[in-house]
């Protein structure tokens, strides 16, 4: 099945805690930006309801007759969901193998996107795409954040004329969406790859034991000192706010699961 996820609506704030519940796809290079010209915002006076999602998706899945459709469709406040987000979609010919497919509500060669219901849909755009990018662990920047015309394959104009990617750069990087307060990428060196992380709890978290292990302590010492009751966590005496248990399923070792706060472990060395 390739349309996973119709029936799951976010906001910004609840879709930055999907997306750490889930990794991000390695495929994936950038996000590619799209309007629904029709339905236009006129034409959906109350914004996407979740019927519209499933219209569309049996629209792409049996009159189009697509494998998958567009990844997120956006309205005023809402996020809605259509293609799993660690699979690709199919939105723009040059940008299917590598970007994630976003459809905004409304006809932007018509309507305005800086005012008004057309305002809120990129700024809820652009929350999505902020919080998105951190995940992808993209820099928001013309190459990572597409539009349609960006294809050379087509003459569309989509996004729409009115919708400025220099305008819509700086609305991403303003948006208080952006989970991660600090520099270009917000993570903290610390020397462990980006695959390892994990937001949690409004936190940037790492593998306990992998941190320490790469910072020089021994691998007895960490197992020692990492220790849990009554449902805190400490290294030693120290108590590590904000950490948790990776549970049964994880993949590492079970004296390995304690997941902490990447900032409270760079102040134990």
């Amino acid at each position: 099945m390739a349309y996973e996820n119709v029936g799951l609506v976010w906001t910004p704030d609840s879709l930055v805690e999907y997306l750490a519940s889930i990794e991000p796809p390695a495929w994936c290079r950038a996000i590619t930006l799209h309007h629904t010209g029709a339905p236009s915002l006129a034409q959906r006076p109350r914004g996407f309801l979740l019927q519209h999602i499933r219209n569309l998706r049996d629209f792409y899945q049996n009159e189009k007759h697509w494998s998958a459709g567009p990844h997120l469709f956006i309205d005023d406040d809402e996020i809605f969901g259509m293609c799993d987000l660690q699979k690709k979609g199919v939105h723009a010919v040059s940008f299917n193998s590598s970007a994630l497919g976003i459809e905004v509500l409304g006809d932007y060669d018509t309507e305005d996107p800086l005012s008004g219901r057309g305002l809120a849909c990129w700024q809820t755009a652009a929350a999505s795409c902020s919080a998105l990018s951190s995940w992808l662990g993209l820099k928001v920047n013309a190459e990572s954040i597409l539009f349609h015309r960006d294809d050379p394959t087509t003459r569309k104009s989509c996004p729409g004329s009115k919708v400025k990617k220099d305008w819509f750069l700086k609305l991403i990087k303003t948006s208080g969406a952006n989970p991660i307060p600090t520099g270009e990428t917000g993570k903290p060196d610390v020397g462990m790859p980006w695959e390892q992380w994990t937001f949690r709890g409004e936190r940037w978290c790492v593998p306990a034991y992998a941190f320490l292990l790469a910072h020089g302590m021994k691998s007895k010492d960490i197992v020692a000192r990492l220790k849990s009751a009554g449902g805190l966590f400490f290294f030693a005496s120290e108590q590590l706010e904000g950490a948790f248990f990776a549970g049964k399923d994880s993949n590492l070792k079970p004296n390995q699961c304690t997941w902490a706060p990447a900032r409270e472990l760079l102040e134990l060395l």
